[in-house]
C-alpha cells in the first residue's frame, strides 16, 4: 500500500512539472470521508504572526470547512480570510467556495460548484465563477484514497495592479485535478494536489497549481498543519509576476 503510495507521489510531481500560490482554490485539499451517511464534520484553523524588525508586521489567517455527507449527496462550504499589515498598510486575500458532490459514494460523481474570490496583493480585485465537474475515484482505501476531475468553468474577473489600469475578463476554461491523501502514520497525513485549468483556445498555456500539506494530530480535536501551495501562470492577464507561492503553518480544530 505504501508503496502504491509513493509511486502515485512521485508522478504528481513529474505531471505537473515546474509548478509553482493560491489564485487557484484547492477544494480538494478539504475533502474528507465520513464513515456513516448523514454526517456533519468540519475544522476551523487560525493563525498569527507578529514580527518588528526594520517594519512591524502582523499576519492574521483563518479557515473554516463544513460538509455534510448526506445518504446520496455530499456539501461543500469552505472559507478562507488571511490579513497582512505592514506598518501602517493592509493587504487582505480571501475567498468562499460551496461545492455539491451528488451520489457521493460511487466511483463516478458529478459535481457543481461556485466561488467569489479576491486578492488585494495579487491585483485580483475580485473573481466569481461557476461551473460542473465529473469525479473519479479510482483508488479508494482506509490508509490511501485518489481521484481525478475534470469539467469546465465560467469565470468573471476584474484586476488592477499597482499603479495600472482597471481590467475585467470573462472566460470559460476547462478544470482538471489530481488528488491523492493518504495516513503516513496514525497521527500523520499527508495531502497533496494538482490542478490543471485553461481556455480551450490556449489549453498548452494553463495555470498550474499545486498543494502539499502535512496534518499531524496533537489530541483528539486538536491538529498542526503545514501547508505549501504554489502556482504557476503561463499568461497572467495583466502585467503581474507568474509565479507565486505560499507556506502557512497552522493549529486546525476538528469536529
Amino acid at each position: 500500500m505504501y508503496l502504491r503510495f509513493l509511486i502515485l507521489f512521485s508522478a504528481l510531481f513529474l505531471f505537473l512539472p515546474g509548478m509553482v500560490a493560491a489564485q487557484v482554490l484547492n477544494v480538494e485539499t478539504y475533502r474528507t470521508e465520513a464513515d456513516t451517511i448523514r454526517t456533519w464534520t468540519g475544522s476551523l484553523s487560525f493563525g498569527l504572526t507578529a514580527a518588528k524588525q526594520k517594519s512591524e508586521t502582523i499576519q492574521l489567517n483563518n479557515r473554516t470547512h463544513a460538509a455534510y455527507f448526506g445518504k446520496r449527496n455530499a456539501y461543500l462550504m469552505l472559507t478562507n480570510l488571511n490579513v497582512l499589515r505592514i506598518d501602517d498598510e493592509v493587504v487582505s486575500n480571501g475567498y468562499a467556495h460551496l461545492r455539491t458532490t451528488f451520489s457521493n459514494e460511487s466511483r463516478w460523481s458529478p459535481e457543481i460548484f461556485t466561488q467569489f474570490q479576491y486578492s488585494q496583493d495579487w491585483g485580483l480585485r475580485r473573481r466569481y465563477l461557476a461551473g460542473a465537474a465529473i469525479r473519479y475515484d479510482f483508488i479508494t482505501s482506509d490508509e490511501f484514497s485518489a481521484g481525478l476531475t475534470t469539467g469546465g468553468m465560467y469565470e468573471h474577473e476584474v484586476w488592477k495592479a499597482e499603479d495600472g489600469p482597471r481590467q475585467v475578463f470573462d472566460r470559460f476554461k476547462s478544470t482538471s485535478s489530481l488528488l491523492m491523501r493518504g495516513n503516513i502514520s496514525r497521527d500523520v497525513q499527508l495531502n497533496v494536489v494538482g490542478y490543471y485549468q485553461a481556455e480551450p483556445t490556449s489549453f498548452f498555456t494553463p495555470r498550474l497549481t499545486g498543494d502539499i500539506e502535512l496534518r499531524f494530530r496533537i489530541s483528539r480535536f486538536v491538529q498542526f498543519g503545514a501547508q505549501f501551495t504554489t502556482t504557476y501562470d503561463y499568461a497572467p492577464p495583466i502585467e503581474i509576476v507568474n509565479w507565486i507561492y505560499s507556506f502557512r503553518n497552522n493549529i486546525v480544530i476538528t469536529l
